[in-house]
C-alpha cells in the first residue's frame, strides 16, 4: 500500500499554488480533493490560464456539465454571449429534452446529464469546446460526446483545469489542453 501525502500542490497559474486534501470520498476510494464551487478567484486565474492555452483551437462556444464547473465557464465565457450547460437531472421546462447516462469516480452509482432545445438549438452545427475541472477517467467526457452527437454540435477541444490519474493531451483525438495534473491514489 502506497502511503500518499496528505496534500497535494497544484498550480493554476505559475505563480498560482493552491494545496489539495487527500480524501476517501467512499470504500476506501481516495482522491486529492479539488472543488472549484464558489471559488471565484480559482474560477478567475484558471479561466485566464486556460483561454491563453485555448487560443490556437476554433470553437464557437463553450460547453459544460453542472455544477463545479460552472464557475469557470462563466469565468471563461466573456467573449460568447452565452455558454451550455448540460444538468444532471431532466427539468420539467425544457423543451424536447435530450439526455445520456454516466458514471464518474466522484458520484456512486450512474448519473444523467440531460439539455432541452431551448438551450442547444443556439449551439446546433457549432464547434463547442468542452470544459471541465477535471478529466480523470473520462466517463463525463464520454457522456459529453455522446450527447453532442444527439443534439447536433461538435466537441473540437476539450480544457480543463486537471488532469486525475492519466495525464492526456488528447481524448479519442480531440485535443486536451489542461493547467496541472494530480496522481489517483484510489484504493488501497
Amino acid at each position: 500500500m502506497q502511503n500518499w501525502p496528505q496534500t497535494h500542490t497544484i498550480h493554476l497559474a505559475p505563480d498560482y499554488a493552491v494545496e489539495l486534501p487527500l480524501l476517501d470520498i467512499g470504500d476506501g476510494f481516495r482522491i486529492y480533493s479539488f472543488d472549484m464551487t464558489g471559488e471565484a478567484e480559482w474560477n478567475r486565474v484558471a479561466a485566464r490560464e486556460l483561454l491563453k492555452k485555448l487560443e490556437p483551437y476554433a470553437f464557437d462556444g463553450i460547453v459544460t456539465v453542472q455544477t463545479k464547473s460552472c464557475g469557470l465557464a462563466q469565468a471563461i465565457s466573456a467573449k460568447f454571449p452565452r455558454y451550455l450547460e448540460l444538468r444532471k437531472s431532466r427539468k420539467s421546462f425544457m423543451i424536447d429534452p435530450k439526455g445520456v447516462t454516466v458514471q464518474s469516480i466522484t458520484t456512486h452509482g450512474q448519473q444523467e446529464l440531460w439539455i432541452g432545445r431551448e438551450k442547444y438549438s443556439h449551439f446546433q452545427g457549432k464547434k463547442l469546446c468542452f470544459l471541465d475541472d477535471v478529466v480523470s477517467t473520462g466517463g463525463t467526457i464520454e457522456a459529453a460526446f455522446a450527447l453532442a452527437k444527439e443534439i447536433g454540435v461538435e466537441i473540437a477541444v476539450i480544457a480543463c483545469v486537471l488532469t486525475e490519474g492519466q495525464e492526456r493531451t488528447e481524448y479519442q483525438g480531440v485535443p486536451l489542453v489542461s493547467l496541472d495534473h494530480i496522481p489517483l491514489p484510489g484504493k488501497g
